[in-house]
């Protein structure tokens, strides 16, 4: 059965988070899907005004633009009145969204406390982008060279680029990051 994955801001404001999420997506397309709402937009792009104040707009306007692109579903509403356990009031519309939703996943990077205190009482499960990414790149092992051999033509024409397995290290994922440098190695010994 495809997952509902509801998409939190901190997850599409990492730009490697987010690509990582995409490009697995894409090559997955019936293990799970993604969505979020207006509100998590606007969290994202605040975020990167308020990282980079002095941006030109064409930048975040791209990025709105990528985000969009490769939502399954744009939710635009939910309730404002269904109990909220969380301990983080901000993050009241992750929990509604995902509800509403009909989220089977919450992906942040935050604290699960932060969303629900009750976790066996919230139809959704509170999951960090390193675990996600393993269980996706466990049930399809296949996807992960074809990935990363396209990331490396992506970002060999880029300057000042981390590798990819730095990049997810910096990001937060050092258990896939390491999953990631295997697949380096492997490529590296490839014809």
């Amino acid at each position: 059965m495809t997952q509902r994955v509801f998409v939190d801001a901190n997850v599409l404001f990492s730009k490697t988070l987010m690509d990582w999420l995409f490009l697995l997506r894409l090559e997955n397309p019936a293990m799970f899907q993604v969505h979020s709402t207006e509100d998590v937009f606007a969290e994202v792009i605040a975020n990167m005004r308020k990282k980079c104040p002095t941006a030109p707009g064409h930048r975040t306007a791209q990025r709105a633009q990528l985000i969009r692109k490769n939502m399954d579903e744009v939710l635009q509403g939910f309730p404002s009145d269904l109990d909220f356990t969380g301990m983080d009031r901000h993050d009241y519309h992750v929990h509604a969204g995902a509800v509403f939703g009909g989220a089977d996943i919450i992906l942040t990077c935050n604290d699960p406390n932060d969303i629900t205190t009750t976790p066996e009482t919230e139809p959704y499960e509170v999951i960090h982008p390193d675990d996600f990414f393993l269980l996706v790149t466990d049930s399809n092992p296949a996807c992960v060279v074809p990935i990363a051999r396209n990331q490396i033509k992506y970002w060999s024409g880029k300057s000042n680029h981390l590798q990819l397995d730095q990049a997810l290290l910096k990001a937060g994922c050092p258990r896939f990051a390491f999953r990631i440098r295997e697949a380096l190695a492997h490529i590296a010994q490839l014809p």
